[in-house]
Formats: C-alpha cells, sequence, structure tokens
C-alpha cells in the first residue's frame, strides 16, 4: 500500500540534515585575500583622458578587451580600433568612456 512514504521522510530528513551541515560550515570562517575584478573589467572603464596618455600597448589592450566584452567589429580588428579610437577620444571630453565612443554610446 503506500511501502514508499518511510523512504520518502528518511530521504527528506536525510537531505535536510546534510543541508543543516553544510551550511553550517560553509559560514564557519571567512575566506581570506582581497577581492579581485575579472580581467579586462577595468579596461573596459577606461576613459578617454586616460586612454589618449596612454602607450600605443596599452590602448592594445584596451580596445582587445572591447573585442572580448562581445564587440564583433573591434574583435575583428583590434588595430585598426586603436588608431581610430584615439582620434575619437581626441575631440570628446577626456571623462566620456572609451567603450561609449567604440560602441557609439555617447549622450
Amino acid at each position: 500500500m503506500n511501502w514508499w512514504r518511510p523512504c520518502l521522510r528518511r530521504a527528506a530528513l536525510a537531505a535536510m540534515a546534510v543541508a543543516a551541515v553544510v551550511g553550517a560550515a560553509g559560514c564557519a570562517r571567512s575566506i581570506g585575500g582581497t577581492p579581485v575584478a575579472a580581467p579586462g573589467a577595468a579596461l573596459l572603464s577606461t576613459r578617454c583622458g586616460e586612454y589618449v596618455a596612454m602607450s600605443k600597448a596599452g590602448r592594445r589592450e584596451v580596445v582587445a578587451a572591447i573585442g572580448e566584452d562581445g564587440n564583433r567589429l573591434v574583435a575583428a580588428n583590434p588595430d585598426l580600433w586603436v588608431g581610430l579610437t584615439a582620434a575619437l577620444c581626441t575631440f570628446t571630453d577626456p571623462e566620456t568612456p572609451v567603450l561609449d565612443v567604440v560602441a557609439g554610446g555617447l549622450r
């Protein structure tokens, strides 16, 4: 008749016990160290004033990060966009994000 109910009850109790142990043990200690942003996150927040002052290698890293972020046009030819972005950034406000200049998000 209802032979499975005791089995189900035992399984549910075991699952709750495991969850309680894991939950209590998981919060027992903090993890030391300094949080670090994902690679490329800082490059995506670069402003035009910073970009214009960078070396060509630094500019290439910023443009490569924009390409890796999903901009397929930039990813296709980053070397072209290094010079184009530098030219566009000289005409915009130094506080404008480079990502907005490249993606057309100027407001």
